[in-house]
């Protein structure tokens, strides 16, 4: 599941997780996130955190809040944000991300991440 509010970025990520070999669903805020994460089950979610309506430290807080009540094992959640600085990074963690990419980002970057997330 990508969660980014960007066109530019919906559309390089897209292309770069499709040409890999990956099924991508479309969630443009945090809010239409945790509405596709309630009726579905993804392998990996892909949050911007910096979107309208909901942004992605809420909607993470949200997710494994879920998960917890419904024991249902943890599904992975990458930050791919704009705000790269160290504390930007332990906020994403905190909030329950499993690991953290700054854009601008190159395509084989993404996908060296996804792969070490053992999918």
């Amino acid at each position: 599941l990508l969660v980014e509010d960007n066109f530019l970025n919906q559309k390089v990520v897209i292309a770069t997780l499709e040409k890999a070999g990956h099924k991508v669903e479309l969630a443009e805020n945090g809010k239409i996130a945790l509405e596709l994460f309630f009726k579905n089950e993804y392998d990996l979610i892909l949050m911007d955190i910096q979107m309208p309506i909901m942004d992605g430290i809420e909607a993470t807080k949200s997710i494994r809040a879920f998960e917890k009540e419904n024991n249902r094992l943890p599904t992975k959640i990458m930050a791919v944000t704009a705000f790269a600085l160290e504390r930007d990074k332990e906020q994403c963690l905190n909030a329950g991300m499993d690991d953290f990419l700054a854009k601008p980002f190159k395509p084989n970057e993404l996908l060296a991440l996804i792969d070490k997330l053992n999918l």
